[in-house]
């Protein structure tokens, strides 16, 4: 069986990989990119010692696909956690740095005596937020906006100096449009189970408590759960090549484009580029959605209509090293996000040196990297570099007072790159599904459907490389001429 695979980012990777794995040599795939290397926004470089991150830095544990990956291409000795000292992350809210309260879970308090001493929060914000526990639950399950959610369950100020400026972190997307259902649907059922937020926290909090004591008391002993993130040593980029090292290397093909595509009968024909025609029995699109919709628009117009309804944005990084001698600001934590009533012009900013260990040449230096752009503020990614860096570091010297050169200044621009999951994501993608599978051997993968982290990413190159493997062992064996 052949199957060509379109995007060589990480889920392209993934599903590379995995036919290799699961197709027991029964597979021949081609994996396409129109870049000189494989892995996608997955961009690490090292420089004079310091560690640079383009793109995400590390990789969420909770979901298994991640970590499951690294450890079946040989890197389980160059993962790493993020440190566990000075985890602390800040909001800029009221023109300063204020420490998120300890015990935040993602946007919920879970302690209640930091949450009380807060200062993020005036006190009638806390008692809106308490209001939580006695809102009745929405009886519909129709999709909203994370926003609407957060301020009908917890109230204006929670969503302007936590969850606002957290999703935005996560997600480069505007709370206002964000999709409940699809980003986080655990707030959704908690609401549906406990009837509220705090109270379903509470009560999660509660059982944990209980199995731990209950695991104890048997003499049973609990597995310690890896960190929450983890990354590679020498950076993220590791594991795109630990995949391409694995990888049948006559199978791969850089710098190329799919210039146009034909489906004839039971077949795929493409026409690529470099002028290389392939015929193939399964055809995986892993690129971002309007790059699949230009593709099959000759195909499937309905299908394209569809995936380019798929908004994405644009953001970029800045990486700034310094001498720790000529930064004054402790960056005792792993960073801060942006209130977005502040009208700053940076998103986010990560003190990558106290995040993880290893990122600089020695302890004489610190790595701070910003992120700029978004769903509400695109212009500022589109820049030319040269005002990118300037407009980065005088952020920088009005919300951390860092006024030094840097000696290391790594810019990296994600044009069109992160997709956006508005209000009725889930429905949209449902349709897409029903379109595609209405095409024989034609699959789809990567952020723009089920997930945009690492993990997710992965787990739906996995899950198209399966669902191949399976249609090749229900169908007979094809003899071609």
């Amino acid at each position: 069986m052949k199957v060509a695979i379109i995007g060589g980012g990480i889920a392209g990777l993934a599903t590379a990989f995995h036919l290799q794995q699961l197709g027991k040599g029964q597979i021949e795939y081609t994996l396409i990119d129109n870049a000189s290397r494989f892995g996608g926004k997955i961009a690490s470089v090292t420089e004079n010692g310091f560690v640079v991150e383009g793109g995400p830095d590390s990789f969420m544990t909770q979901k298994v696909a991640g970590l499951e990956l690294c450890r079946a291409v040989g890197l389980e000795k160059e993962l790493m956690g993020t440190n566990q000292v000075a985890r602390k992350v800040f909001v800029w809210s009221d023109g300063r740095l204020q420490p998120m309260p300890d015990g935040v879970t993602l946007i919920i308090p879970t302690k209640i005596t930091p949450f009380l001493k807060s200062t993020l929060l005036t006190w009638p914000g806390k008692l809106r937020m308490g209001l939580d526990l006695f809102i009745p639950k929405r009886k519909n399950d129709d999709d909203e906006s994370l926003a609407h959610f957060i301020r009908r369950r917890l109230g204006n100020e929670a969503l302007d100096r936590i969850a606002a400026p957290m999703i935005a972190g996560i997600y480069v997307a505007d709370a206002e449009a964000l999709s409940l259902k699809s980003t986080f649907p655990r707030f959704l059922d908690m609401e549906k189970k406990y009837g509220s937020l705090l109270g379903g926290m509470l009560y999660q909090k509660y059982e944990a408590a209980r199995a731990k004591w209950k695991a104890r008391k048997s003499g049973g002993v609990s597995k310690t759960p890896p960190p929450g993130f983890m990354t590679l040593k020498s950076g993220l980029q590791g594991l795109p090549e630990a995949i391409v090292a694995r990888l049948d290397p006559k199978a791969l093909l850089p710098n190329r484009t799919v210039t146009s595509i034909q489906h004839n009968g039971s077949e795929y024909d493409l026409v690529l580029s470099d002028g290389t025609h392939l015929s193939v029995d399964a055809l995986v699109f892993a690129t971002p959605a309007y790059v699949t919709a230009q593709l099959l628009r000759r195909l499937d117009s309905t299908l394209a209509e569809k995936l380019q309804k798929i908004r994405y944005v644009s953001t970029a990084t800045v990486s700034l090293g310094f001498k720790r001698s000529e930064v004054e600001h402790p960056l005792s934590g792993f960073g801060f996000v942006v209130s977005r009533s502040e009208k700053r012009k940076l998103m986010a900013c990560a003190w990558s040196s106290t995040k993880f260990n290893n990122r600089t040449p020695d302890d004489k230096h610190v790595l701070i990297r910003a992120f700029v752009g978004g769903a509400n503020a695109e212009g500022l990614a589109e820049q030319n570099e040269t005002a990118l860096v300037k407009m980065v570091r005088d952020e920088m010297q009005e919300t951390l007072g860092i006024t030094a050169t840097p000696v290391i200044t790594k810019v990296y621009r994600w044009h069109k790159a992160n997709p956006q999951y508005d209000v009725g994501h889930d429905l949209r993608i449902a349709e897409i599904e029903r379109l595609t599978a209405q095409h024989s051997g034609l699959y789809l993968a990567g952020a723009a459907y089920h997930g945009v982290g690492v993990p997710d990413c992965i787990a739906d190159g996995k899950r198209v490389a399966q669902e191949i493997v399976a249609k090749m062992n229900t169908v007979p064996t094809k003899v071609r001429t």
